[in-house]
C-alpha cells in the first residue's frame, strides 16, 4: 500500500462538541514520529477535537523545535501544565508509556506501557473528563529498531546521559533521519467515562476506570490490527507492561523505568 495513508474521520467517533477529554495515544514508538506528523495536523484542524498534547519538557529547550511544537498545540507534560490546561476547560493529550515505553520500542511488536501510578487516570478523574483512546497503527514501524542490543544501548544511554537515544534505522538504512515508508492508520476509541469530579479517588476507583480504559483500548486494537499492521505484527497482539511498584495480584512483566 502507499506510505502513510490516514483516515482519521471515517472511523472516528465524534466526541460531543465542547466537551473536555483526556486524549490518550498509543504507542510511543522510537520517536513518536507518526504522532507528530499526523496527529499534530488533526488537533489544529479540530479533527475530531482540539487537544493539547503533553510532551517531554526537554524538547522545549531546543530552539526552533520549541516554536514548532507550540504551533501544533504541544505543551509540557509537567503536572502543573496539564492541570492548568484542564482547569481552563481545554482537552489535553498524554502518552502514558513515555520514556520507559520508548526505551523498549520494537518494530516487530506492539506494546503499551503504563506506570502503576496511573497518573493519566487520576488527572481525568480530578477534572471529571472522559478518557479518549487513540491508537496510531504504523508508529512502531516508522523506524527499524535494532533488537535486544539496540534496547540495551538505549537503556545505557538513558542511565548515563539522561536522554532517551534510541538507535534506529530509517529510510535507505540511514540512522534517525527519514522514517521508513509505512502505512499509518489513526483509529479512535469510544470515550471512557470517569464519573463526576473526584479530587482524591481511591485506588479501587482508579483501577476500575483503568480496567475500563484498557478494555476499550484492546477493543480498538483488536478491531483494526489485521487491516492496519503487518500480518506478523498483528498476530502477536498488543502486549501490556507496567512500571513502578507492583499492585496486589499477579506480577506483571516490568519495563525500564524513567527517573521522572
Amino acid at each position: 500500500p502507499p506510505p502513510c495513508p490516514t483516515s482519521p474521520r471515517r472511523l472516528a467517533p465524534s466526541p460531543a462538541a465542547g466537551k473536555q477529554h483526556v486524549v490518550v495515544w498509543h504507542p510511543h514508538g522510537s520517536y513518536t514520529a507518526m504522532c507528530f506528523m499526523h496527529c499534530a495536523q488533526f488537533t489544529v484542524q479540530a479533527s475530531p477535537l482540539t487537544w493539547y498534547p503533553g510532551v517531554a519538557p526537554l524538547l522545549f529547550r531546543l530552539p526552533l523545535f520549541r516554536e514548532l511544537l507550540l504551533l501544533v498545540n504541544a505543551r509540557s507534560v509537567a503536572a502543573r501544565s496539564l492541570e492548568g490546561l484542564c482547569a481552563a476547560g481545554l482537552s489535553v493529550g498524554v502518552q502514558p508509556g513515555g520514556i520507559p515505553e520508548q526505551l523498549v520500542a520494537d518494530h516487530t511488536r506492539e506494546l503499551a506501557v503504563f506506570s502503576r501510578r496511573l497518573g493519566f487516570v487520576r488527572l481525568a478523574m480530578r477534572h471529571g473528563m472522559p478518557l479518549l483512546p487513540v491508537y496510531i497503527f504504523g508508529e512502531s514501524q516508522a523506524y527499524t529498531t535494532l533488537g535486544d542490543g539496540g534496547r540495551a544501548l538505549s537503556a545505557w544511554c538513558f542511565k548515563w546521559l539522561g536522554a532517551p537515544l534510541v538507535p534506529v534505522l530509517g529510510r535507505f538504512a540511514l540512522p534517525w533521519l527519514v522514517p521508513v515508508p509505512t502505512s499509518v492508520h489513526v483509529r479512535w476509541g469510544n470515550p471512557v467515562l470517569t464519573g463526576p469530579r473526584n479530587e482524591n479517588p481511591t485506588l479501587e476507583q482508579v483501577e476500575a476506570v483503568f480496567e475500563a480504559y484498557l478494555a476499550e483500548l484492546r477493543r480498538v486494537f483488536d478491531a483494526h490490527k489485521d487491516a492496519c499492521l503487518p500480518p506478523e505484527v498483528a498476530a502477536r497482539g498488543l502486549a501490556v507492561r507496567f512500571t513502578g511498584k507492583p499492585a496486589a495480584g499477579p506480577r506483571q512483566p516490568e519495563a525500564p523505568q524513567a527517573n521522572l
